[in-house]
Order: structure tokens, then sequence, then C-alpha cells
């Protein structure tokens, strides 16, 4: 016996409305939180303005140190280079299964007979 479609989208409907009085129920709770937290940054905003400030100073006197800091060390290029050991192997592990595959390998016994 086939059921009712109506009494299946009611069944939905009412599940989808329980649903979304849940949301709305829980958004007005986080609503009223966030209004309370507002109210208590605002009374505390006199106390912490002088802490902002200092913070602020500090904050423009480190980005000046590092300003600085890297003046200097454009000033100053310094360069590096990788040093191979010797037998002409590569770091790349690419690099070293094509040596292998090719006979290049360094510690190749045989050469390709073909």
């Amino acid at each position: 016996m086939k059921p009712n479609s109506g009494e299946v989208y009611r069944v939905a409907f009412d599940s989808a409305n329980s649903e979304l009085n849940d949301i709305l129920g829980a958004y007005e709770e986080l609503r009223a939180r966030k209004d309370r937290i507002e109210k208590v940054v605002m009374a505390l905003k006199p106390l912490l303005g002088a802490e902002e400030a200092a913070a602020a100073a500090a904050a423009v006197q480190s980005a000046s140190d590092a300003a600085n800091e890297a003046i200097q060390s454009q000033e100053e290029p310094t360069y590096q280079y990788q040093a191979t050991n010797g037998n002409g192997a590569s770091s790349d592990p690419f690099a070293r299964r094509l040596d292998s595959a090719l006979g290049h390998g360094v510690g190749r016994k045989f050469s390709r007979q073909f």
C-alpha cells in the first residue's frame, strides 16, 4: 500500500520547521551574547586605550628596526653555492634515476651493449 504523499510532505515540513526554530533560538542567544560582549568592550575601552597606545608605539619601533635591518641586508648581498661532492651525482632523486636509467650513473660498472 502506497503511503499518502501529502503526509510525507507534512512530516518533512514539520521537521524542517522545527530545525529552523532551533536555529533561530541559537541565533538569538548568540546575538544577545554579542551585545553583552560589545558592552563590556565599550566599558573597558578607556582602560585599554593607554595600553593600545603603548603597543602601537612599540609596533612602530619594531617596524622601523625591521626596515633598517632590511636596508642593511640589501647593501651586503650574500651568495651561497651548493658544492658538489666531486662524483657528479645529483641531489635530485629524479635526475639520479634518469642518470641510472641512461647509464650515466657514477657507480655504473657495465656499459650498455646493444
